[in-house]
């Protein structure tokens, strides 16, 4: 093994231990704000949530090859996607995954369910109405920020 591909081993290794990161908790304006649950032109929205407390278990979403963050119980994140086909995706060794179609200008909730005996676990996900997705995440959670280039990420 060259000292190249050694050294490319290595920032692997890092980068794959850097997406083990927790995600910072949103402010209650940005929580308030979210759970006004608008659409937005030109684009989709969709809820990532976890209404599966007690689960201890963490995943690290990704949807549509872009980092969202780690999702904990009682917590979601709002984000926007290019309409059309979307792919959410969990991080590493959890299988979860999830293929959905989004139109400009709509709502979507995905309730996210993680199964783990301990820190990490296995997700399973799925699309929900609106009016199941509005009442869960008004009832159990609170709002985290999504991860964006350049932000600071608290190690786990």
């Amino acid at each position: 093994m060259t000292n190249f591909s050694r050294y490319a081993a290595l920032v692997f290794a890092c980068l794959i231990q850097a997406g083990c990161v927790a995600t910072p908790e949103a402010s209650r304006d940005e929580d308030a704000e979210a759970k006004r649950f608008e659409s937005a032109p030109g684009a989709a929205i969709v809820y990532l949530y976890r209404a599966d407390t007690p689960s201890r278990g963490t995943t690290t979403l990704w949807l549509d090859g872009r980092l969202v963050g780690e999702s904990l119980p009682a917590t979601y994140f709002r984000t926007s996607v290019r309409p059309g086909k979307n792919l959410l995706s969990a991080y590493a060794g959890d299988p979860g995954r999830l293929e959905f179609e989004t139109r400009s200008g709509e709502v979507y909730f995905v309730a996210i369910n993680v199964r783990a005996d301990d820190a990490t676990g296995t997700s399973q996900f799925r699309v929900v109405t609106p009016e199941t997705g509005i009442a869960q995440i008004n009832r159990c959670c609170n709002l985290l920020q999504t991860w964006k280039p350049g932000q600071t990420r608290i190690p786990l």
